[in-house]
């Protein structure tokens, strides 16, 4: 059996924009918004010190073998209803099935645990973002020095490849998508998923890789500064800047 490493990694608010639930109330367009509060009960405007983390990690049981246990950044999103209720639970990025199943069905059981967020002090369905590193090894410290950053470039680096040398668009998404399956929140990757999808006609995959790279903040002039002519070389890049242009 391979030792299990739960990690959580970040907490995300995404009605206006992305921001740390740890963050006090701030203001947006004369609307002052206070991000939801996770209180592992029934809500109570009294109890908001526990934590969502803690939580999750108490109750997630991963037992899985060689042949079956995955690891990434599993990152799912859900609205907490202006009463503490959860609904819209949806996986944004999968680790695996099975961890989908634990994580959603973990999250459903949170319902009405939560002091749902306030615009002017008013309770207010605001949507919210989660992400969590599930990490393997055959020791717990071998699980907490996996580096997902540096697998995931190595991934990036050989989807470019496929991509841009060996003119293999298949394979490069397979590559693309193990990227993303570590760092879900990389822009770059994002994008060459975006401009693999039109280069193999499937449009509504691209459009949804676009969407996403813009809800990130992401900037498209700036990477194809960095990518230089190679991405203009792939011949869905034209349908693809289309996309951007498009809002």
């Amino acid at each position: 059996m391979k030792t299990i490493k739960l990690l959580f990694v970040c907490m995300l608010v995404a009605i206006f924009a992305h921001a740390q639930e740890s963050v006090p109330p701030y203001t947006m367009e004369d609307v002052e918004v206070t991000p939801p509060k996770f209180t592992a009960v029934k809500y109570s405007p009294t109890d908001n010190t526990n934590a969502l983390k803690t939580y999750i990690a108490n109750n997630f049981k991963y037992d899985a073998d060689f042949g079956e246990a995955a690891e990434g950044t599993q990152v799912v999103k859900f609205i907490i209803n202006s009463d503490g209720s959860l609904s819209n639970i949806e996986v944004v990025n999968s680790v695996s099935p099975t961890v989908d199943d634990l994580i959603t069905n973990i999250l459903a059981e949170t319902d009405y645990m939560w002091m749902p967020g306030k615009n002017n002090g008013v309770p207010v369905a605001m949507e919210k973002e989660i992400a969590i590193q599930i990490k393997l090894g055959m020791t717990e410290s071998a699980a907490e020095d996996r580096d997902f950053t540096e697998i995931a470039q190595d991934y990036f680096t050989k989807g470019a490849e496929k991509l841009f040398f060996d003119q293999k668009t298949k394979k490069a998404i397979r590559c693309f998508e193990a990227a993303a399956r570590y760092r879900p929140y990389d822009q770059g990757t994002l994008y060459m998923l975006a401009l693999c999808e039109v280069d193999r006609g499937n449009m509504d995959a691209a459009q949804a890789y676009v969407e996403r790279f813009r809800k990130l903040g992401g900037d498209k002039d700036i990477l194809e500064e960095n990518l230089a002519q190679d991405v203009k070389s792939v011949d869905g890049y034209e349908l693809l800047s289309q996309l951007f242009a498009t809002e």
